[in-house]
C-alpha cells in the first residue's frame, strides 16, 4: 500500500473533529503521523474504537488511549451573553459559527465537532460544551466526510486570504519601490503605515496561534488534574505531570511572542501634543468672540493669549526632539468675489430654463425670457476681466 493511501485510510478513520487534542493541528497531520509511525492511541474523541480499527488496519497491537476519552459533543453559545468579539469565529476550524462584529454569534448545531476550540478564546466565556447521546451522537458520528471537508474548505479560505494579502505587500513593495518620493505626503505617509502593519501582522498571528495553544493546554491540564482527583491512577499521574511540562512549554513561547509594547512618549513629545491642544483651544476662544463681536479689549486679550499659545507651540517643537515636518505650502489667488456671483447667476439661470423645457406647456414667451437671461449672463461672464 502506498504511502498516501495509508494516509487517506486512516484519516477516513479518524472522527474528523481537527480538535488538536492529538497534538496537530487537525486529523489529517495526525494521520500522515501515524503513517510514519506515531502512535495510534492519542486521539481522545475517537476513544477506545478508532483505537481498534487503526490497530486492525495498521496490523499493530492495540494501546489504552493516552488521554481521557471525549463523548460527542457540541458547542452552545449563550446568545444573550455573547459580545461579539469574533474570536470564536475564528478559532473553530470547520465554520461552524456565524455572527458578525460587535453582533450575537451562534453555532450552527449540524456543522459543529465538539472541538472546543472556541472555548479557550471566548473572552466573556459564554460557551457550553454538551455532550450528545444516542441518535444525535451516532448522527455526528455519521458526519466525519461532512466535517473533513469543511475542514478543508476552512483551510483553502484561509489559504486566499494569505494570497491575497500577500499580493497586497507585494503590490505596495513595488509601488515604494517605483516611487520612494511620492508628491502626495499624505498617500507616502499612509503607505507607511500600511508597510508597518503588514511586517507586524505575521507576528500577530503566531502571537494568537500559540495563545489559544497555552489556553488548549490548560484546559487538557485542568481536565486530566479532575480525573487524577477522581481516580488517582498511576497512569493519570504520568499523564498530568507530561501536560503540565506541555502547558508550562506553551505558556514560555507565549511569554517569548508577546509583541512589543509602543514605547510611552517622552517629556517633550508629551508638552507638544499639550501645546497643540492648548493653541487649538485658543483659536476655538477667539473665533467665538468676534462671532459674538465682543469689546475690541476682550478681543485683544484672546489674541494675545493665541500669540502666547503660538509661541508655547514653537518652543515645544524645538524642545521635543522630534525631526521638523517637511511642508509642501502652495499659494493660492484669494477668491473673486464678482467671479463667483457671476458663475452663481449662470448657475441659477441654467437650472430655470431647463426646469422651464421639461414642462410640455410651459409658455414660449417664457422659455424665450430664460433663454436670453441665460444669454445675458454667459456674455458677461466672458466678457469679465478679473481685476
Amino acid at each position: 500500500m502506498s504511502a498516501l493511501i495509508s494516509i487517506q485510510a486512516i484519516d477516513a478513520l479518524l472522527p474528523q473533529t481537527q480538535c488538536g487534542k492529538c497534538g496537530h493541528p487537525g486529523c489529517k497531520p495526525y494521520a500522515e503521523g501515524i503513517a510514519q509511525g506515531e502512535a495510534i492511541n492519542k486521539c481522545p474523541p475517537g476513544g477506545a474504537a478508532t483505537i481498534q480499527a487503526l490497530a486492525k488496519l495498521l496490523q499493530v497491537s492495540e494501546l489504552p488511549l493516552e488521554l481521557p476519552a471525549v463523548p460527542p459533543q457540541i458547542a452552545l453559545i449563550r446568545e444573550a451573553e455573547c459580545i461579539g468579539c469574533t474570536k470564536c469565529i475564528q478559532a473553530c476550524p470547520v465554520d461552524a459559527i456565524v455572527g458578525a462584529a460587535k453582533l450575537m454569534h451562534t453555532v450552527i448545531t449540524d456543522e459543529c465537532t465538539g472541538c472546543e476550540l472556541c472555548v479557550a478564546p471566548c473572552p466573556v466565556d459564554c460557551i457550553d460544551i454538551l455532550p450528545l447521546a444516542g441518535n444525535a451522537a451516532e448522527a455526528q458520528r455519521q458526519r466525519a466526510d461532512q466535517f473533513r471537508g469543511r475542514h478543508q474548505a476552512h483551510l483553502a479560505r484561509l489559504a486566499s486570504d494569505e494570497a491575497r494579502r500577500q499580493a497586497e505587500r507585494a503590490a505596495r513593495a513595488q509601488l515604494t519601490a517605483t516611487q520612494p518620493n511620492l508628491a502626495n505626503p499624505v498617500q507616502a505617509a499612509l503607505e507607511r503605515v500600511k508597510a508597518q502593519q503588514a511586517s507586524g501582522s505575521e507576528a500577530q498571528e503566531r502571537y494568537k496561534r500559540l495563545k489559544i495553544d497555552a489556553a488548549m493546554a490548560r484546559v487538557a491540564l485542568n481536565k486530566a488534574e479532575k480525573q487524577l482527583a477522581s481516580h488517582g491512577t498511576a497512569e493519570l499521574q504520568r499523564q498530568v505531570e507530561s501536560l503540565r511540562q506541555a502547558t508550562e512549554q506553551a505558556q514560555r513561547e507565549l511569554d517569548a511572542a508577546q509583541p512589543a509594547q509602543a514605547a510611552a512618549p517622552n517629556a517633550g513629545e508629551a508638552a507638544l501634543k499639550q501645546a497643540k491642544i492648548a493653541l487649538a483651544m485658543r483659536r476655538v476662544e477667539l473665533g467665538k468672540a468676534e462671532r459674538l463681536q465682543l469689546d475690541e479689549s476682550e478681543l485683544l486679550s484672546l489674541r494675545q493669549a493665541l500669540a502666547a499659545a503660538e509661541r508655547d507651540l514653537h518652543n515645544a517643537e524645538a524642545n521635543s526632539g522630534k525631526p521638523a515636518p517637511n511642508l509642501l505650502r502652495t499659494d493660492k489667488a484669494a477668491v473673486d468675489l464678482q467671479l463667483r456671483e457671476l458663475k452663481t447667476e449662470q448657475a441659477y439661470a441654467r437650472a430655470d430654463l431647463q426646469r422651464l423645457e421639461r414642462r410640455q406647456n410651459a409658455d414660449a414667451a417664457t422659455l424665450q425670457q430664460a433663454r436670453q437671461r441665460l444669454a445675458d449672463v454667459e456674455q458677461r461672464l466672458h466678457d469679465y476681466q478679473p481685476h
